[in-house]
């Protein structure tokens, strides 16, 4: 018998993951695609770093449930380590979710609850945990409809309801009180993503005592941190107990426990980067709605979503012969014609407006080209 007949059911029908070879772009690239914090560490912070990394004990296995970044995002943040589950960034820490709330029952799998569009991978991890997916359409403008997502609940009784807010790719954040009240409906696991919730200045954290079933999940990888993979999960000391037993051991390596701890040593510096990035959010979107035809929806986060006049994939395909690499993500639906656009330094963003309002023209004079003639 062939190992395609044991594989679970859903994971042949997954895309492969197929992220964009940065090195075929060339040295000048514009890497504007994966929401990363364009603004790379000063030397003084690098320093310290690199003094941080000498110390580590690289022979040895780290500590294995990263107590000492625990107690750093705690202070961060303002909870108790006890309630904080590391991950390997906030994918692992969805599989965690998945893996301990995913088992079902006999005949009724688990059910996985979120708005759409949102977070591809949640989808991804459900479906290879044989959790099942319960995607909920936004209103148009990309608002949460309350009653829309509480008919869902009472219907599909999910394990587990995940809500990125501000959303990805959408920007928008949604309105806490309408979470909480679905939280509450529920009865059951309700995440809150905050991945980008330093650059909307508003958070979920202090409702997680109060209300019963929330988690929020919070990433370091937005404010300048990517390559170190950390994220995190703040819920109920009792239930995080519980969900650090399937935990993997040592999920995250010295080296990044190490160099969070000192970056997080510097609260200043993390905050000064979140303000820059927000300033350099806002001159973007202003120089994008300078673009005739675009529509450029309001942001909360370190990116912008855009609905282009003409053929997104065609406009996508034009910023990249320039040196801009932007983020696909139009499909039919509400995102139909959209790119997303992480906010870079400000050359890069002064560099992808100008190829943008160039792409967008000659997109647009194309297909005014390919009409057929007005009349008999």
């Amino acid at each position: 018998m062939s190992w395609q007949a044991h594989l679970r059911e859903g994971i042949q029908a997954l895309a492969p993951l197929a992220l964009y070879d940065y090195r075929s772009g060339g040295p000048g690239l514009a890497r504007l695609d994966c929401n990363e914090l364009a603004l790379p560490l000063e030397a003084p912070e690098l320093a310290e770093l690199a003094g941080e990394l000498a110390k580590v004990s690289l022979h040895r296995y780290p500590e294995v449930s990263g107590l000492s970044l625990r107690q750093a995002l705690a202070q961060r943040w303002q909870v108790e380590p006890d309630e904080i589950l590391l991950g390997n960034g906030s994918v692992e820490t969805i599989a965690v979710l998945m893996t301990a709330f995913g088992g079902g029952r006999p005949g009724a799998p688990a059910k996985v609850l979120y708005p759409e569009p949102s977070f591809p991978y949640y989808e991804v991890i459900a479906r290879a945990h044989g959790v099942v997916p319960v995607a909920v359409p936004l209103e148009a403008s990309f608002a949460l409809d309350p009653s829309a997502f509480e008919e869902a609940i009472d219907r599909e009784r999910p394990a587990v309801a995940l809500f990125a807010s501000p959303n990805n790719p959408t920007g928008n954040r949604f309105d806490p009180a309408v979470l909480e009240r679905l939280a509450r409906r529920m009865d059951a696991v309700f995440v809150v993503d905050e991945a980008y919730a330093d650059f909307a200045g508003a958070t979920m954290l202090s409702r997680v005592r109060v209300t019963p079933g929330l988690f929020v999940m919070r990433s370091l990888s937005k404010i300048g941190l990517a390559g170190l993979r950390l994220g995190a999960l703040v819920g109920p000391r009792d239930a995080i107990a519980e969900l650090d037993k399937v935990r993997l051991p040592w999920n995250v390596n010295a080296v990044s426990l190490a160099l969070g701890v000192a970056a997080l040593a510097h609260p200043e510096r993390l905050a000064a980067r979140v303000r820059l990035l927000i300033a350099l959010r806002r001159e973007l979107e202003a120089a994008l709605r300078r673009i005739p035809g675009l529509v450029v929806y309001p942001s909360e986060a370190n990116f912008i979503l855009v609905r282009v006049p003409g053929d997104a994939g065609e406009v996508f395909r034009r910023l990249l012969e320039k040196g801009v690499l932007v983020k696909n993500v139009s499909r039919p639906g509400l995102l139909e014609r959209c790119l997303r656009i992480t906010v870079g330094t400000g050359a890069e963003n002064e560099r992808c407006a100008r190829a943008l309002e160039e792409a967008v023209t000659t997109s647009s004079a194309a297909s005014r080209h390919c009409l057929p003639p007005e009349g008999p």
